[in-house]
């Protein structure tokens, strides 16, 4: 596998089928257009797209739509002349033009307003921009990588984009499908999480255990990719020994990968119990650490009275001593 690619983890035949059209469209120069859920890993196709590309030398730049307010978009999508507007004692280049060599990424391109909509169809036609406040045009050599979540052909139908400038940046298209679509790759990609978040964290790498592994792959995962490895993340800062278990697992994960496969579901006192007990477990071991096992200044720092603390640590069976000189 080429080495750009190496991040997308998984052997499915739908992420095979991602990397083959990555390498075939990559040393061309025409527009991507990629499409998927939030969490799918679109900003690492773009990436790679770019790295595998003859503008590799270049810069890659990605801008997100939905992050930046909408009366500052213009002025950083295309830059500015000196006088512009109020504040601009400068000329300033725009994001575009500093792509100009490389490969712009446009992020969530279905959050950009119709006027810029306009404007950024015009950039891709002409290969020309003219800054904000500016008479003259600027020739630009980037490549356009647009990314989005949203389904953009019903955007068209109701006209909250417009129809040319989809058919102008959608010549090649990619298609990321969500985590619950790819099988066996989810094991994979929690393995590789695993490895990854324990060498950030300097910890040995954790096996999993079955029946973790049972609920990773019961649940349906709104949050994709992005969230698999948050998961993953968060039971290695957990866990206090070297298996990923169910017990590191967050609650909703679990309480929804059962509902969500015909498990009863459990009650609402059920689950705030055991939410409860989880978290007094997890603060207090996260307290002594802080405190290297010093239980008053732990109760200072919790405002618990020393004797509440230590029958709240009897209780989760949490030895102070267990803390001291770490």
């Amino acid at each position: 596998m080429d080495d750009s690619l190496d991040a997308f983890v998984g052997s499915s035949t739908a992420m095979r089928a991602v990397h083959d059209t990555i390498r075939r469209v990559a040393d061309t120069d025409v527009d991507v257009l990629i499409l998927g859920e939030t969490g799918t890993g679109k900003e690492l196709v773009a990436r790679a797209v770019h790295e595998l590309s003859r503008r590799v030398s270049g810069p890659f730049v990605p801008v997100d739509c939905g992050a930046i307010p909408e009366n500052l978009l213009e002025s950083e999508l295309f830059g500015y002349e000196r006088g512009a507007f109020t504040g601009a004692d400068r000329q300033r280049q725009g994001l575009l033009e500093a792509a100009s060599g490389g490969t712009f990424f446009l992020d969530e391109i279905g959050d950009l307003p119709l006027v810029l909509q306009a404007k950024l169809l015009r950039v891709l036609q002409e290969r020309k921009l003219r800054r904000v406040g500016g008479n003259s045009e600027v020739p630009i050599d980037v490549r356009i990588v647009a990314a989005t979540s949203r389904n953009l052909d019903d955007m068209v139908s109701d006209r909250s984009f417009r129809e040319d400038l989809f058919y102008r940046i959608n010549v090649v298209r990619i298609d990321l499908p969500p985590l619950r679509e790819r099988g066996d790759d989810l094991g994979l990609l929690a393995e590789f999480f695993a490895e990854q978040c324990s060498r950030e964290m300097q910890r040995p790498v954790p096996a999993i255990s079955g029946a973790a592994y049972s609920s990773l792959r019961r649940y349906h995962w709104p949050g994709n990719v992005r969230e698999l490895q948050n998961v993953i993340r968060r039971a290695i800062a957990l866990s206090e020994d070297d298996v990923i278990g169910v017990d590191d697992l967050p609650v909703s994960l679990i309480a929804a990968a059962d509902a969500a496969n015909g498990n009863p579901a459990r009650g609402f006192f059920d689950l705030r119990s055991e939410y409860v007990s989880r978290f007094e477990r997890e603060y207090f071991t996260s307290l002594l650490k802080r405190n290297t096992g010093n239980v008053k200044e732990s109760a200072n720092e919790a405002k618990l009275p020393r004797g509440t603390l230590y029958r709240l640590l009897s209780a989760h069976e949490i030895d102070p001593g267990d803390y001291r000189g770490r």
